[in-house]
């Protein structure tokens, strides 16, 4: 398994339409670039903040799909960030679930500041996947969560949930992909 690197910038820039703003995320990465645009209601939080709760455990499923994930806190973490000592929130994750008749897992980590804004994950499945993701920079508040935050936190550990989600998807589709090119003969194969 190789190492891959990917910088991912969200940009919110006003839009020509009231009421909205374009959401731009750039993936630059060291195989691919992409990047992806949209309009979104300019009051929407589009920010990965995860709430302090206690443990929990959360589940989706549908008639392909099934997902489940655990959350548990673990103990608070020091970590400097941008010149200035934060004590993290700090979640272990298991997250396991199936998609048609093929089944994933995955163990990690989110430390998050104390406003709740989501400073690092870190995420494995065995040899299939690791993932490490780690915030390098912003200008939003760290310390204490306002009112605004709190009820943002709620909405993207949501969104948490379902990238991590979209992460089990990505990881099975390659895993079939894998194994579907590896059945096919090349072109210049003798029998």
């Amino acid at each position: 398994m190789g190492t891959h690197s990917v910088l991912v910038n969200e940009t919110v820039k006003v839009s020509d339409r009231p009421g909205f703003s374009d959401l731009i995320l750039q993936l630059t990465g060291t195989t691919q670039n992409i990047t992806y645009s949209r309009l979104v209601n300019s009051s929407d939080a589009l920010l990965p903040f995860m709430p302090t709760v206690p443990s929990k455990s959360f589940e989706y499923g549908n008639k392909t799909f099934s997902v489940h994930v655990n959350l548990t806190q673990a103990a608070p973490e020091s970590v400097s960030f941008q010149g200035n000592s934060y004590t993290m929130n700090v979640y272990d994750i298991s997250l396991s679930g199936s998609y048609g008749n093929r089944s994933f897992s995955a163990v990690g980590t989110i430390e998050s500041f104390p406003s709740s804004l989501v400073y690092s994950v870190e995420l494995s499945s065995g040899f299939l996947l690791q993932a490490s993701i780690v915030l390098e920079g912003t200008d939003l508040p760290l310390s204490q969560p306002s009112t605004a935050s709190t009820t943002a936190a709620y909405a993207g550990a949501g969104l948490t949930a379902v990238g991590l989600t979209a992460v089990a998807a990505v990881v099975i589709r390659r895993r079939e992909n894998h194994s579907k090119s590896q059945e096919q003969k090349p072109l210049h194969w003798v029998d």
